[in-house]
C-alpha cells in the first residue's frame, strides 16, 4: 500500500467516516502531546520523585514537538492528515510489539540464565505472589518506598513500612523478596527491638534493605548470622542521605547502638539528595531538635501506608506495559548525567549532623562505599568520568568518620565480581555478594577499633 498517496475507492459515505476518523485521531494525538506536556512538568517541577530533573529534558522536546507536529497536521487536507494518522497508528502498534518482544526477551535471558544455574524463577507479578499469599492466610502487602509519599500531605512521613505484615519486594534473584517486617515496619526480626544491646545499626537504600535475597541473607542478617549479636535495618529502598540522618535522629535514642554503618551507594549524590532538599519536612531534620516521634506513632504511620497502597501502590506495577519501561530501559532513556553531586555542601552537613548524634548517644559511625554493577562490565565506558567516588571519600574521611572501601576490600580482588550480583547480570548483591560484604565490614572495623585503642 501507498501511503502516502493512500486513495479511497469505496464512495463517499465511507470515505467520510475514514476522513472522520483521521481527524478526531488528530486531535486524540494532539491532546496527548499537551497532556505529555503537562505531566513532564508535573514530574520534573512538582513532584520530587526524581531530583535530576535533566532526565526529562527530552520528554519536553518530544511534546513540544509532537504538539507543533499535530498541530500542523490538523491544518493539512484531510486526506493527507488521514494517511499520517495512519502511519503513525502502524509506528505505535510497532512499538508495542518491540515492547512486548523485549519483556519476552528479558525473561527469556533471565530463564536461560536460572536454568543454567538450576534456579527455579519465580515469573509472578508482585500483585499475583500477594494474592497468592493472601489466599492462603497471610497478611501480605507490598513493600513500599518512603521516596513514593513525598509528595504527599506533610503531617506525618514514614520512614519504614506497615509494621507486622507479610511484604513482598522485588525479584532479581529467582524467588521475590518476602520478609515479616518488625514493629516499625523495617526488615529485621521484631525481636531484635527487645535486644539489651544493640550492636549494629544500619542506614541505607535498597541495597542495605536487602532487595533481591530472602530475610537473612542481607547485610544485617549476615551480621547477625556472623557476630551473634543484634543488627537493626533501617535501610528502605530509594533513601537518600536525608532520609537517612531522618531515620538516624527518629530511631537511633531508643536502642542506642553501639555501631552505626552509613550504607552509600551513589545515586545517594546523583538524585536522592537534590530530590529530598525540596521537602521542607525532610530539611527540618537539619535542625538537633527536630523530630517526628514516629517510633510513637506506628498505627498512624500504618494507617497512611494502607491507603497509599489501596490507591496506587499495586496497581502502578501492572501498567509498566503501557509506560514502554522496557525500550525506555534499553535505551537509557531515564538517565540522567549520573553525576555524584559532590560540591553540594549539604552532603558534609548531613554526615556532620548524624556524626554529632550517633556520638551522642554513644556509639561509633562507619562510613560503607558500595560499588554498583556497571563498575564491572567491560562496555562501562563512561564511568571513570562519571564516577566521584575519591571526591566523597575526602569529604568523609574530612568529617572524621572512618570509611570502609567494600570496591577495595571485597571486588577489586575477586576472581569473578560479577558473580556476586544475581545471575551476574546486574541489580543488587546476592546473598554471597552480601555476605562478602558483611565479612569485609566486620574485618574493617575491627582494625579501626584496634586503632583506636592502641
Amino acid at each position: 500500500m501507498n501511503w502516502i498517496n493512500i486513495k479511497i475507492q469505496n464512495g463517499n459515505s465511507d470515505n467520510d467516516k475514514i476522513y472522520s476518523f483521521g481527524r478526531w485521531m488528530s486531535w486524540l494525538f494532539f491532546l496527548a502531546s499537551i497532556l505529555l506536556l503537562i505531566y513532564t512538568y508535573y514530574r520534573a517541577e512538582i513532584t520530587p520523585f526524581d531530583g535530576d530533573i535533566s532526565i526529562y529534558y527530552k520528554y519536553y522536546i518530544i511534546s513540544f514537538l509532537g504538539i507543533l507536529f499535530w498541530g500542523l497536521v490538523l491544518r493539512l487536507h484531510k486526506e493527507i492528515r488521514t494517511n499520517i494518522v495512519m502511519i503513525a497508528i502502524s509506528l505505535l502498534v510497532g512499538i508495542y510489539m518491540i515492547e512486548g518482544g523485549l519483556i519476552f526477551l528479558g525473561l527469556e535471558q533471565v530463564n536461560r540464565t536460572s536454568v543454567k544455574l538450576g534456579v527455579d524463577f519465580d515469573q509472578r507479578t508482585k500483585l499475583e505472589v500477594i494474592e497468592s499469599l493472601i489466599a492462603e492466610g497471610e497478611d501480605a502487602v507490598p513493600a513500599v518506598r518512603p521516596r513514593d509519599l513525598l509528595t504527599m500531605d506533610e503531617k506525618i512521613l514514614p520512614l519504614g513500612g506497615i509494621s507486622n505484615k507479610t511484604t513482598v519486594g522485588e525479584n532479581e534473584s529467582g524467588q521475590r523478596m518476602v520478609y515479616l517486617s518488625d514493629r516499625y515496619g523495617f526488615n529485621n526480626p521484631d525481636s531484635e527491638w527487645d535486644a539489651k544491646k544493640v550492636e549494629w545499626l544500619l542506614t541505607g537504600d535498597s541495597f542495605t534493605e536487602g532487595v533481591a535475597v530472602q530475610p537473612g541473607e542481607d547485610i544485617a542478617g549476615q551480621l547477625r548470622f556472623i557476630t551473634q549479636k543484634s543488627a537493626i535495618n533501617l535501610g528502605r529502598s530509594g533513601n537518600g542521605p536525608l532520609m537517612e540522618l531522618a531515620e538516624i535522629t527518629e530511631y537511633i535514642g531508643a536502642i542506642k547502638p553501639k555501631k552505626v554503618l552509613w550504607i552509600y551507594s551513589r545515586n545517594d549524590l546523583t538524585s536522592d539528595l537534590q530530590r529530598d532538599k525540596k521537602i521542607p519536612l525532610l530539611m527540618r531534620y537539619m535542625d538537633d531538635k527536630f523530630s517526628q516521634n514516629l517510633i510513637n506513632r506506628q498505627k498512624e504511620i500504618d494507617s497512611k501506608l494502607e491507603k497509599y497502597i489501596i490507591k496506587k501502590q499495586v496497581l502502578r506495577k501492572k501498567n509498566s506495559w503501557v509506560r514502554l519501561a522496557a525500550i525506555r530501559n534499553m535505551l537509557n532513556f531515564d538517565v540522567g548525567n549520573d553525576i555524584e553531586v559532590t560540591d553540594d555542601p549539604m552532603f558534609a552537613e548531613i554526615l556532620t549532623k548524624a556524626k554529632e548524634r550517633v556520638e551522642g548517644s554513644g556509639g561509633d559511625i562507619y562510613f560503607i562505599y558500595l560499588p554498583k554493577y556497571y563498575r564491572y562490565t567491560n562496555t562501562n565506558n563512561s564511568y571513570p568520568k562519571l564516577k566521584k567516588k575519591s571526591e566523597v571519600i575526602n569529604i568523609v574521611k574530612a568529617i572524621g568518620i572512618p570509611v570502609i572501601d567494600i570496591h577495595q576490600e571485597v571486588f577489586a580482588n575477586h576472581p569473578n565480581p560479577k558473580s556476586l550480583f544475581p545471575f551476574s547480570l546486574g541489580g543488587h548483591y546476592n546473598a554471597e555478594g552480601y555476605n562478602e560484604v558483611a565479612q569485609a565490614i566486620l574485618s574493617s572495623v575491627k582494625k579501626y577499633e584496634k586503632k583506636k585503642n592502641d
